[in-house]
């Protein structure tokens, strides 16, 4: 999976997993209107949040085409899943923060 795939999804099933949870519960439980004020903000609550990514990334550049970052594959059940074929590159670890504001439960 690309890179900008998986950031993409990852956000998305945050806002709608909060979503949906904001519909199971009752109203105001799950990121409950908070007054800005200095306090709030200062123990960190607030509907604005940063989420943390830290993925594992590699370059695929395979003849004729151009280099793409894609996450490295998840081990599963032991092993870890990857594809095979003519190609190089190279891994690293990336750590960022994406600023979010959360829908809140009015």
């Amino acid at each position: 999976m690309e890179l900008r795939q998986f950031v993409s999804r990852a956000l998305c099933d945050i806002v709608n997993g909060i979503k949906d949870a904001q519909q199971e519960t009752d109203k105001g439980t799950i990121v409950p209107k908070v007054a800005s004020s200095f306090k709030a903000v200062e123990t960190g609550i607030s509907d604005l949040t940063a989420i943390e990514f830290e993925v594992t990334v590699k370059t695929d550049e395979r003849a004729g085409s151009e280099a793409k970052l894609s996450v490295v594959a998840a081990i599963v059940g032991g092993s870890v899943k990857g594809e095979s074929g003519n190609s190089s590159g190279h891994a690293a670890k990336l750590s960022f923060r994406v600023p979010v504001k959360l829908p809140r439960a009015e």
